[in-house]
């Protein structure tokens, strides 16, 4: 039980953790922000960083101890997609509450509700989820400049 309490707990804190699609120009989106660039945004040491198996998703950790167990807390992942890209947009714009971000991109939007940032750029989508709107939009800009057509 104290394994699943601790996995509920850990799951509980994190932002959302969503399958978004493989990165851009065949690597993975690891290669869009750097985590000393996520650490400096987010101001938190970032610990682990991988890729999400079959997705290309790059996923930043930190390692917090609760109930003398070490978890691995997600904070920041970026995805990058070229499939689906105007059934996705449509579906992620018109989540209720989303802000329409301008000046970044094609369109950009953030849900404060999912914690998540994405953004219509060069026959793709970017995805952010992180704790706020101005980390995201600071990662974002970092990101779209590697991203490749």
């Amino acid at each position: 039980m104290k394994g699943k309490l601790v996995v509920a707990l850990a799951l509980g804190l994190c932002p959302v953790l969503l399958p978004f699609g493989k990165a851009g120009s065949g690597g993975n989106a690891c290669d869009l922000v750097t985590k000393e660039e996520v650490e400096e945004v987010i101001g938190q040491k970032i610990d682990i960083v991988e890729v999400q198996p079959g997705y290309g998703n790059c996923i930043y950790y930190t390692k917090e101890k609760l109930l003398n167990e070490i978890l691995k807390i997600p904070v920041v992942t970026v995805g990058y997609t070229r499939s689906d890209v105007q059934e996705r947009w449509n579906s992620w714009s018109s989540m209720p509450k989303s802000e329409t971000i301008k000046g970044l991109g094609d369109g950009a939007v953030w849900s404060p509700t999912y914690g998540f940032f994405v953004c219509k750029f060069k026959g793709g989508l970017l995805m952010l989820s992180v704790q706020n709107k101005d980390m995201a939009i600071k990662l974002a800009k970092k990101a779209l400049g590697r991203i490749k057509p």
